[in-house]
C-alpha cells in the first residue's frame, strides 16, 4: 500500500502575525493544512493519509476536515510526536498498528505546510521507489552559499553541488522503521529531517526534482507569497 504521512504538529512560531498554528490559517479561503491534504487525495494511488497534529489541536483539525468535506475513510488525524521525526514515527507505528507491515508498503512524508506540492511531484517521488528504497525532493540552490563563522565569510561553496530540500520524502516503511530504531538517542538527536535517518545509517538517497511553488510556508513573507498564490490559482479556474 502507499501512504502519506503528513507532518503537522508545529506552533509556526515564525509566522509573527498570525494567532493560530500557520498550518490552520485560510489562504484564498481554505485552511492551508486542507489544501495539503487535498493535494494528496487528488492522486488515486495513495490509499490513506495520515495526519499527525498536535494533540491539543486534534479535535479542531477533525471538525475542520468535516467542515470542507475531507473523506475521513482515507484520512486518519493522530497525535503528532515531541518533534518532526517523532510524528514520523508516530505515524509510522498507525499504519503498522492498523494495516500491519508489509515489504511493499510506501509512505511519503510531507510538511503540511507545503500546500502547493504537485501532483507531478508526488507521483515522481511513488515513481522512484520502484528503484529505490529512499527518495527526496529537492531544488538545485539558485543563489550563491558561502560558510562563515558568523562574522566573515569562511568560503564559498560550489553551487552546482548544493541543493535546497523539501518534501515528500518518500521510504520503504519497513526500512524506515528499522533504520531510526537502529539509531541511538543521541543520533537521533542531530537529525534534520527524515532524510538524515538513511543518511545516518549510510543509505543513498535518490534525487526527486522540485519546483519553487513547492516552498514551505514559514514567515509572513511565505505567508504573503501563498495568499497571492492561491488568489492567482483561483482566477485560473
Amino acid at each position: 500500500m502507499i501512504f502519506a504521512g503528513i507532518v503537522a504538529g508545529g506552533c509556526g512560531s515564525r509566522v509573527k502575525s498570525a494567532v493560530i498554528p500557520k498550518q490552520f490559517i485560510e489562504i484564498g479561503g481554505v485552511p492551508v493544512i486542507v489544501r495539503t491534504v487535498r493535494a494528496f487525495l487528488a492522486v488515486d494511488s495513495i490509499d490513506v493519509v495520515y495526519v499527525g497534529i498536535k494533540p491539543d489541536w486534534h479535535e479542531y483539525t477533525d471538525e475542520l476536515f468535516e467542515r470542507f468535506g475531507i473523506d475521513s475513510r482515507r484520512v486518519k488525524v493522530i497525535d503528532g510526536g515531541a518533534d518532526r521525526n517523532g510524528t514520523v514515527m508516530n505515524i509510522a507505528e498507525a499504519i503498522v498498528a492498523e494495516h500491519g507491515e508489509n515489504e511493499g508498503d510506501i509512505i511519503l512524508t510531507h510538511d503540511a505546510v507545503r500546500p502547493f506540492v504537485t501532483e507531478k511531484i508526488i507521483k515522481d517521488n511513488i515513481e522512484a521507489m520502484r528503484e529505490h528504497s529512499a527518495c527526496g525532493t529537492y531544488m538545485p540552490a539558485a543563489d550563491t552559499i558561502i560558510r562563515s563563522d558568523g562574522d566573515k565569510v569562511l568560503e564559498t561553496l560550489n553551487r552546482s553541488e548544493l541543493y535546497q530540500a523539501q518534501t515528500p520524502q518518500t521510504f520503504r516503511l519497513w526500512e524506515l522503521r528499522r533504520n531510526y530504531y537502529s539509531l541511538s538517542e543521541e543520533q537521533r538527536g542531530k537529525l534534520t529531517d527524515t532524510c538524515s535517518v538513511f543518511t545516518a545509517c549510510g543509505e543513498e538517497i535518490y534525487i526527486v526534482m522540485g519546483e519553487a511553488m513547492n516552498f514551505k510556508i514559514t514567515t509572513d513573507s511565505d505567508l504573503r507569497m501563498a495568499e497571492m498564490a492561491a488568489v492567482s490559482e483561483e482566477r485560473i479556474k
